[in-house]
């Protein structure tokens, strides 16, 4: 009975032992289960927090800006890796013109206005380091110009040699800058005209619409461009375009707060210049001339002819400063044509301007084109506030001489001697900014050609002209 007792309670016991085992194994279940519910469900809050900060900058990288900076309408990712802006400029030109001596063969100028550029476009970047412009040209100069694509490429501006330079790889068509002058942009230059030696030099090979491939790179205080340049948009006559090259340096090497002097040099060319023949025969030839700083009417006064060359280089050297509203600067250059079957010529010219803001602006010097900047008044025109925008005086002496060995009056060309004509213009001009987007232009030429016809008789002639332009830009 004993023995039956004993066993029965060891059983109680064991079936309570083996009870409480299974309970406490399903406490811990239920405890181990609770704790990986708590660890996910922090996961997921964790997830959900994660998940939105990505949707939120997401959002604010593809939230957009739109602008209306100086009139410009620019659209522009919140982190400024991606822009699309609109560009326009319309320039409208009136001139008079009064040629003062009557010479043989005398030109019958054409005083009247003419819109000297029409332009719209747009521009932008993607992804950051990839730019784009595409421009389409409605002015033209004097009724000699028709409408036409007037830049259109694209750009990688994302390799940083160095901490302080930015170089950008272009490919397209865009007028690259050849010179000082050609570094201000033409809706800031001083006159209405570059200067007749630096608008005749870019047009080598450069200029506008104009195709090329090449490298732009700059510093603090320096630029440098190399360009291999080939034909104009939209030529048709041309049955082997030309090739070209433009190389420049340019840099400041004393700047402050008021002040900064530039010093550049620049050599372009033409490699090969366009086979005009149309059947097996080639025909190369380059013809140098110019306009008298104005393209009211189309007339170029100063012309070589074509010339049969193998091709052309041009050398210019450039200084310029800036001292507080006093801006002044100067170019020279020589261009050495190689002529097939008579002497090789050389021409050259230079210029000298300078400027001098009545209201205190500054044409301060960029080292992203490698010039001077125009102007922005500090106080827009406000006859209610009394201000009156920025204004200007201006003045420049230019010389443009397409002469070489050209013998003296009275007798025949030398043999191989070229009658281009010497052209000299003083100008002076008066230059009004009612604010960033407007500017009004009026100023005064004095031409004098000396130029002398194939038989020896003077054929040049003096003219006076008085030209006012209309420009909005933005």
């Amino acid at each position: 009975m004993t023995k039956l007792l004993r066993t029965s309670l060891l059983a109680v016991l064991m079936a309570s032992a083996s009870a409480q085992a299974m309970a406490q194994t399903a406490d811990d279940r239920i405890a181990a289960l609770e704790a990986k519910i708590a660890a996910l469900t922090g996961e997921l809050s964790d997830l959900k927090t994660e998940t939105k900060k990505a949707n939120q900058d997401i959002n604010k990288k593809l939230a957009a800006t739109a602008t209306l900076s100086n009139g410009r309408p620019t659209i522009a990712s919140s982190d400024g890796a991606n822009k699309f802006a609109i560009r326009a400029v319309a320039q409208f030109d009136a001139a008079a013109y009064n040629a003062r001596n009557n010479v043989p063969g005398r030109n019958d100028f054409n005083s009247g206005t003419n819109f000297r550029r029409a332009r719209i476009g747009v521009e932008g970047t993607v992804a950051k380091d990839w730019n784009y412009a595409l421009t389409t040209e409605f002015g033209g100069g004097g009724g000699t110009e028709s409408v036409q694509l007037n830049a259109a490429y694209v750009e990688y501006a994302g390799w940083r040699p160095a901490a302080d330079v930015t170089a950008r790889f272009r490919i397209g068509a865009w007028a690259t800058p050849t010179g000082l002058e050609d570094a201000t942009s033409n809706t800031e230059g001083l006159f209405l005209e570059r200067a007749a030696v630096a608008e005749m030099v870019r047009n080598l090979a450069g200029g506008d619409a104009r195709s090329g491939v090449g490298i732009l790179a700059n510093g603090e205080r320096w630029t440098a461009t190399a360009v291999f340049t080939g034909g104009l948009v939209g030529n048709t006559s041309e049955f082997d375009e030309q090739s070209g090259f433009l190389t420049r340096v340019a840099f400041s090497p004393v700047s402050g707060k008021d002040y900064a002097l530039h010093v550049g040099a620049n050599i372009q060319g033409v490699l090969n210049p366009a086979d005009t023949g149309a059947g097996v025969t080639k025909v190369t030839q380059i013809r140098l001339r110019e306009r008298p700083e104005l393209r009211v009417d189309g007339t170029r006064l100063i012309d070589t002819g074509a010339l049969n060359a193998n091709g052309v280089t041009a050398y210019g050297a450039e200084l310029g400063a800036y001292y507080k509203n006093l801006q002044v600067s100067a170019e020279a250059f020589r261009i050495d044509v190689d002529r097939i079957g008579a002497r090789d010529p050389s021409f050259g010219g230079w210029y000298i301007q300078g400027a001098w803001t009545l209201t205190g602006e500054r044409h301060v010097w960029s080292s992203g084109s490698g010039g001077f900047k125009g102007i922005k008044p500090a106080k827009n025109f406000s006859p209610a506030d009394g201000t009156w925008g920025a204004w200007e005086l201006a003045a420049r002496y230019s010389v443009l001489d397409l002469n070489d060995n050209a013998g003296v009056r009275g007798a025949a060309t030398p043999v191989g001697g070229v009658r281009g004509g010497e052209q000299t213009v003083a100008t002076l001009g008066l230059n009004w900014y009612p604010n960033p987007v407007y500017r009004f232009q009026a100023q005064y030429q004095h031409v004098n050609i000396d130029r002398l016809s194939a038989t020896g008789v003077q054929v040049g002639e003096d003219v006076d002209i008085v030209s006012l332009r209309s420009q909005v830009s933005f």
